[in-house]
């Protein structure tokens, strides 16, 4: 899989908030070495991968995928200008299925399933 952006893998995942509210989490990992403005800004915060994750469904959740940079000491998420900050639950859930995208995409990215994650609870 590859296009404009340089996806080399994508996951969805149907999810439920503690609240009850039901939504999906798509996830994409972008190529690094790919010469777009994505890429280059990933480069720049010398990522160890990069991608984009989209909400759909969710009450509290950005309107627009958001830019995800992950390097050896964290991770990095842009939103849209004038996009909404997904609200606590959200931000906590995603956090768990980042754990889980990068597990199930250890194939193509062993460097980000090889990072020491872990998901804050609350």
């Amino acid at each position: 899989m590859n296009d404009d952006i340089g996806r080399l893998a994508t996951r969805e995942y149907d999810v439920t908030l503690p609240d009850g509210s039901k939504g999906k989490l798509a996830f994409a990992l972008c190529d690094l070495a790919q010469e777009n403005a994505l890429a280059r800004h990933a480069r720049k915060r010398d990522a160890v991968g990069f991608g984009l994750v989209g909400f759909e469904g969710f009450a509290e959740g950005p309107r627009h995928p958001v830019l995800w940079v992950q390097t050896n000491t964290g991770m990095e998420m842009t939103l849209a200008d004038n996009d909404e900050q997904p609200g606590a639950q959200l931000q906590r859930l995603v956090g768990r299925y980042f754990i889980l995208f990068f597990e199930d995409i250890k194939a193509v990215a062993p460097d980000l399933a090889a990072l020491p994650l872990s998901a804050k609870e609350g």
